[in-house]
């Protein structure tokens, strides 16, 4: 993630992600002693959540972010802490074959294709044998709208298109059959979802966390930037008239 985040902004509009919560969990909830390490932990709200249900274990918030471990560290609990490193560094801030879980929530998009096998790879590193590492990032065909839209405001600024990681189920199988993980037939899958949202909640992802995916290079630029893309705003409404988005998670379940 980029050092322009701005975490309690971020978390004032990261509705759409909470609104997954029990999606994700219904996968695969830790248990009750479970050690879990939250990947990406943004803001901190599933981090808590986290720490709830596991009374009698822990749970670690590992974000690169400074602004957003500040926001993250408002969540108080006796079992719950926060460290700021990148994911590619994960094995570097918790001890090899200590961790239960690893899960990861909308972050690792972010990650640059050349450096995902290097997280998986830290990722089994910290796993416990038979520890589980489950993630849900965007994929392949994820938001088209917002990308179309917005990868023609930047080439009119002269900006190159987004710059983030939508992998294809086929690119995260190899990546984790190469960093030692041995995916089964169900363990890497793509899920299209249609996220409900009001203009304004489409306005604030596209503010606080869409922006980042082209990476304006100054002040003034980012701020055209931003001006264009809502004065398009309306572009992304569907044909039925919502501003509701479609959504493609790359969700990943593997053990060590």
């Amino acid at each position: 993630m980029s050092e322009r985040w701005e975490g309690r902004s971020y978390a004032e509009a990261a509705a759409h992600h909470r609104a997954q919560d029990e999606w994700f969990l219904d996968r695969h909830r830790p248990g009750p002693g479970d050690r879990v390490v939250d990947l990406g932990c943004g803001s901190g709200e599933f981090t808590a959540l986290l720490a709830g249900l596991v009374p009698e274990g822990s749970v670690l918030g590992v974000e690169p972010d400074a602004s957003v471990v500040e926001a993250a560290q408002q969540h108080r609990l006796p079992n719950l802490g926060f460290v700021r490193a990148p994911a590619q560094e994960l094995d570097r801030v918790v001890d090899a074959a200590s961790v239960d879980l690893v899960v990861s929530r909308a972050a690792l998009h972010w990650i640059p294709l050349e450096d995902h096998q290097r997280c998986y790879e830290a990722v089994r590193t910290v796993l416990r044998p038979g520890g589980v590492f489950h993630a849900e990032s965007a994929g392949i065909g994820n938001v088209p709208r917002i990308v179309a839209v917005l990868d023609d405001v930047a080439a009119g600024l002269g900006l190159p298109p987004a710059h983030v990681t939508f992998l294809t189920p086929s690119q995260a199988f190899e990546l984790l059959e190469a960093a030692g993980f041995r995916p089964g037939p169900e363990d890497v899958r793509a899920v299209a979802q249609r996220r409900p949202m009001s203009r304004d909640a489409l306005l604030a992802m596209v503010r606080t966390q869409a922006v980042h995916a082209w990476e304006p290079p100054d002040p003034d630029v980012r701020s055209r930037f931003l001006d264009q893309a809502v004065a398009r705003l309306d572009e992304l409404r569907r044909p039925d008239g919502t501003y509701d988005q479609t959504f493609v998670r790359l969700e990943l379940l593997v053990t060590r």
